[in-house]
């Protein structure tokens, strides 16, 4: 007799390659429309089968700045620039194929931040990150969710995504102090409290396959952003319920458990939620146990780069892959996290793997093509990898420069502090 479970695993892995391959002929078929795609294409794939054979198999690569972190920035921010769409979305893709998705509303909320933070580099940042937010507030939905997926067909509520929306609509009104702002953003925390379970945890309608997911911590980080802003401590006890539910999941080895993606791997990105939710609100909630929790399985994954001078795209259960592929955005998001330990725990050891970290995703950022390309984080090294292959994504861009932007401000303090601890000449 088969096993159920097993039965249901292997027709939801049936089902995803199914829709993978039917979203690749699609796909494909955008290069009969729009053939003069083919030449960046070929280049792309021609670029990365020789940096595959002929690359250094060492991190004393990465360890001299080849590439300045302030140029990188603003390739980063034109990028996202050129991928605002009309309606003031931010579209979640540029395929070599295809070109330039649909607005996304999930990324355009996160990036909101990102855009804030940017905005000494450019002008059009604020403007963009205004543009984006009035975008959001003319999607959400009576009940305070916000819409999953890509801005298409009918809207289903989803509890990631609004969580997602939330940090922006925080941030955004920080920088404004419009009231209708905070008001949006305390009725998407409030039908957040409501979708969640007694356990902590969030499953069952609005959640992605129904299940319930570790990497939903970054839902938390949003809550806990909004019981400061909003000065409402029932938002800081949601996030702090389900960092608990969190924490029960991290193993001994520093795996953690119930990321649930059926169908998927555990891609480093989703990996690299889990611990970056958990800590940001950990740091807000002043909890040391998590910020440890976090630490151990950072560190496994320091180690592995260190190592092997790559992470690879994808794990299965305490770290275990076969995978060849780099998961470019997971790579950046550890690049934060490590950058965020060492800012709370002073262990250099930390900053050193996220600065060899940011120079080689630096060396792979194009710094010329057509827009959707130029300053363009993809999804996957090589392109053609399992992660959205043959796509440069908003969201890789957003985490890399807040990686980058992270560097800088932890860079000039540290310099700062060694100066002052010179002894005076005279």
């Amino acid at each position: 007799m088969i096993d159920s479970a097993a039965a249901a695993g292997n027709y939801a892995r049936d089902n995803a390659m199914t829709g993978q391959i039917a979203k690749a002929l699609t796909e494909a078929t955008g290069l009969l429309r729009a053939p003069q795609r083919v030449v960046p294409l070929v280049q792309k794939l021609a670029s990365d089968k020789l940096r595959l054979t002929f690359e250094q198999r060492h991190l004393y690569s990465f360890t001299i700045t080849k590439v300045a972190t302030g140029d990188t920035l603003n390739l980063l921010l034109r990028w996202i620039l050129s991928a605002q769409r009309p309606d003031g979305g931010i579209a979640a893709y540029y395929s070599l194929l295809t070109g330039y998705s649909v607005s996304y509303p999930e990324v355009t909320g996160y990036i909101i931040p990102t855009l804030y933070d940017l905005a000494h580099n450019h002008d059009g940042a604020t403007l963009a990150a205004e543009r984006a937010t009035a975008w959001l507030l003319s999607l959400q939905m009576p009940m305070g969710a916000f819409p999953a997926g890509l801005h298409r067909g009918e809207a289903q509520p989803s509890v990631f995504n609004t969580g997602q929306i939330l940090q922006g609509l925080v941030r955004a009104h920080r920088e404004t102090n419009r009231p209708e702002i905070l008001q949006a953003a305390i009725a998407a925390g409030g039908w957040l409290i409501k979708m969640q379970q007694s356990d902590g945890s969030w499953s069952g309608p609005g959640a992605y396959q129904s299940a319930a997911h570790t990497y939903y911590s970054m839902v938390a980080w949003s809550l806990a952003q909004l019981s400061e802003r909003a000065r409402d401590p029932q938002y800081g006890d949601a996030a702090e319920r389900n960092l608990d539910w969190v924490l029960d999941h991290f193993r001994p080895s520093g795996w953690i458990d119930g990321i649930n993606l059926r169908g998927h791997p555990n891609y480093l990105h989703f990996v690299a939620y889990v611990l970056q939710g958990a800590l940001e609100c950990a740091i807000l909630q002043q909890r040391s146990d998590a910020i440890d929790a976090v630490a151990k399985s950072a560190w496994v994954l320091l180690r592995k780069f260190e190592t092997h001078k790559h992470l690879p795209g994808a794990y299965d259960l305490d770290f275990r892959t076969s995978q060849r592929f780099t998961c470019l955005t997971g790579n950046a998001q550890m690049s934060c996290v490590w950058l965020r330990l060492f800012e709370v725990t002073g262990d250099l050891r930390y900053l050193n793997a996220a600065l060899k970290m940011n120079e080689m995703l630096k060396q792979l950022i194009p710094a010329r093509g057509r827009p959707g390309i130029a300053g363009g984080v993809a999804g996957s090294y090589p392109v053609w990898g399992r992660y959205q292959p043959l796509r440069y994504i908003s969201w890789g861009c957003k985490f890399f420069a807040d990686a980058l932007m992270l560097e800088q401000r932890l860079t000039q303090s540290f310099e700062a502090s060694a100066c002052e601890a010179l002894p005076c000449a005279s």
